[in-house]
């Protein structure tokens, strides 16, 4: 039985441990989107300025 619940105890640790990991991952890549997001729109910006300069 004791055997039983220290399995129990490790795969509960084990699922908590790769949820927490997998939610990292996740929010890491919704930064890196925001980011990406942001750099694309000041390239827009940059190419506009030299669009108005007559480049």
């Amino acid at each position: 039985m004791a055997t039983s619940a220290a399995s129990v105890l490790d795969d509960q640790a084990t699922h908590s441990f790769a949820k927490d990991q997998l939610k990292a991952i996740v929010e890491r890549i919704e930064r890196l989107e925001e980011e990406k997001k942001t750099i694309s729109d000041d390239i827009k910006d940059v190419y506009g300025e030299a669009k108005g300069n007559g480049f």
